[in-house]
């Protein structure tokens, strides 16, 4: 079986780059408005936690039988299930003092958002974005991402180039 690849590409190129730019920093904000409610207006607790999350499964985001299983958002990811993210590569990745990386790991494992796996290394609290308010979050972020698209390929911004 051929798979066929998708690839998106700006249609007139730099001519539409504000235009592009625009929607994409729409969506930025719209997806910061609902990350600072949920970090109690703290945006850097919000990074690292996505840092966390992020880094916990990017090992496996790209292999099939990963995506079968856990594509669905709902479906919680178990500790085992996850790779431990450390304080260092979270300060390297964000820019942020490892030390208020470090104090934020903290206060995120007292909010239960997140837990040491092992000595030093962070994962997603199984079960945390399974949460009633964070799936209604990340349901907006969805919406708002597939808003971003639509308008980009509505506008002839973007096409699609099928491979």
């Amino acid at each position: 079986m051929v798979s066929k690849r998708i690839r998106f590409e700006m249609a007139r190129g730099a001519e539409d780059s504000r235009t592009m730019i625009h929607l994409v920093q729409g969506f930025i904000q719209r997806v910061d408005v609902l990350r600072r409610k949920a970090h109690f207006g703290d945006m850097d607790q919000a990074i690292i936690a996505g840092m966390v999350g992020v880094g916990g499964i990017e090992h496996m985001i790209r292999v099939p039988e990963f995506r079968e299983s856990f594509g669905n958002y709902r479906t919680v990811v178990g500790v085992d299930g996850q790779r431990g993210v450390n304080a260092l590569s979270i300060s390297e990745a964000t820019g942020i003092p490892r030390e208020t990386v470090r104090r934020k790991l903290k206060e995120l494992v007292a909010r239960g958002v997140v837990m040491e796996k092992e000595r030093g290394r962070y994962i997603m609290k199984p079960g945390f974005t399974q949460k009633p308010e964070n799936d209604a979050a990340l349901q907006q972020v969805l919406g708002h991402f597939l808003q971003l698209m639509n308008e980009a390929v509505n506008l002839g911004i973007v096409t699609v180039n099928e491979k």
